[in-house]
């Protein structure tokens, strides 16, 4: 396995999110192979406790993206090669105007501090 192959596996599991993205809170996970049947999302998203954001993992492309309902947040995480034993991660993030940029370079950063320690302890 590469590093980036190995880098994607530890940040696209859902159950991992929360070790490097501290405000995140894990409720519940759902795994699904392929494209979501309308009427399957129609009621994933009515039942109770749902999500109050997606996430989806490509492993074909390495590339996760989330996102609220509404489109006001949201945002992608890319893993590409670098070298055999190393990965280059890319995250953009779009989030409304008035969001606090101070607190969100604080998140992406502490973001940032726990992907580097998650790949590292690999």
């Amino acid at each position: 396995m590469t590093g980036a192959e190995a880098a994607f596996e530890l940040l696209s599991d859902p159950v991992r999110l929360p070790d490097y993205v501290p405000t995140l809170t894990l409720e519940d996970s759902i795994a699904i192979e392929g494209d979501v049947d309308p009427d399957e999302a129609s009621v994933l998203a009515e039942r109770d406790g749902a999500p109050e954001a997606g996430f989806v993992a490509d492993r074909r492309t390495r590339t996760m993206t989330w996102g609220r309902p509404g489109g006001d947040y949201h945002g992608s995480l890319t893993v590409a090669e670098g070298t055999t034993s190393t990965s280059n991660v890319t995250i953009r993030l779009h989030t409304r105007n008035d969001a606090d940029a101070d607190a969100v370079a604080k998140a992406v950063e502490q973001a940032v501090s726990g992907i580097r320690r998650l790949v590292a302890r690999r």
